[in-house]
């Protein structure tokens, strides 16, 4: 019976052995490499094609496409999206700073991260995030940025910082009409009447057949106290537009500032006639009809006002009309 032999491999052939141990090896994990990549943008393609019709699936595909991938930026920036898309804004902020993390010249995300915030009731958070897409693009000519930050600071109460930011997006895109209507009411919201009324010029200058703009500087007249100025602008408001209750209402507060009680009660009319479910009409004219001694027709005004949830009247109701 032969022996097995025990005798330990050449030199030589130990060191083909190593070699081609070397040479296959890397050979194989880098094609393993390769199928991977190839497999996780595979599923982010088919993640992209369903993002706008199956959101669900897009993110259970992009789950499946980091899991073969964790370093594959597009999939958390696409994931957050989907997941912003399903209200889920904790997720998608979650996912936007990963992608951030990978790629921190991806400055597009500060907008995603502002609008998730934003929805989230982080005002400040949001705020930031616009400024920091703006410091990184600057000359967006889209001014979209601008615009964004703008409404930040307004529902922050920060009217003078809105106007700011309008202001450089109106600069950037003059002919936006709606830029220029987010500037003026930042504008009128700061009390900056004059700068408000030039504004409303412009506005009217774009698009002048809107009764809107005649309308809105009707009132920035009117709290200027040029009650003239605010019921020729608010004629004009119903020339371009009878059917508009609010330009009546208006109109009639400034009859009645002048003392005008008849006109104000006749506009207060037509506004009820047109819009009966607005409490501050009836309230409007209840005022106008006490400041013409009809006590009972002002206390049915306020009644009716109550009676339609605004209460602004209820000292009156209890002080004059209660003690009748």
């Amino acid at each position: 019976m032969s022996k097995i032999s025990l005798k330990p491999a050449s030199p030589v052939r130990h060191f083909q052995r190593v070699l081609a141990f070397s040479i296959i090896f890397p050979s194989y994990f880098s094609s393993l490499a390769q199928d991977t990549k190839k497999s996780a943008d595979l599923l982010f393609h088919r993640a992209y094609y369903f993002l706008s019709i199956d959101t669900n699936k897009a993110i259970d595909l992009l789950d499946q496409c980091i899991q073969q991938d964790s370093t594959f930026k597009d999939a958390y920036f696409h994931r957050g999206i989907a997941y912003f898309k399903l209200a889920e804004y904790e997720k998608s902020l979650t996912d936007f700073n990963k992608a951030q993390a990978l790629d921190p010249e991806l400055h597009i995300i500060w907008m995603y991260k502002g609008f998730a915030n934003r929805n989230l009731g982080l005002l400040d958070k949001a705020l930031t995030n616009f400024s920091n897409y703006i410091i990184h693009n600057p000359t967006d000519t889209t001014a979209y940025s601008y615009i964004l930050r703008g409404k930040m600071k307004y529902e922050l109460g920060d009217f003078d910082g809105a106007v700011e930011d309008y202001d450089m997006a109106v600069k950037l895109r003059p002919f936006q009409e709606k830029y220029h209507y987010y500037r003026f009411i930042a504008l009128y919201e700061a009390k900056k009447y004059d700068e408000a009324l030039q504004a409303a010029s412009s506005l009217i200058e774009i698009t002048p057949d809107f009764y809107g703009y005649y309308f809105y500087k009707g009132n920035v007249y009117h709290d200027l106290q040029f009650y003239d100025s605010a019921i020729y602008m608010y004629n004009i408001a119903i020339i371009k537009n009878y059917q508009n209750a609010d330009s009546y209402f208006y109109r009639g507060q400034s009859y009645q500032a002048k003392k005008e009680l008849k006109k104000a009660l006749e506009d207060y009319n037509t506004a009820i006639i047109l819009k009966d479910s607005d409490g501050s009409y009836f309230s409007a004219r209840g005022n106008c009809k006490f400041d013409m001694n009809d006590k009972k027709g002002a206390c049915d005004d306020w009644d009716i006002a109550g009676g339609l949830g605004y209460y602004e009247d209820f000292d009156k109701v209890k002080r004059i009309c209660d003690s009748q």
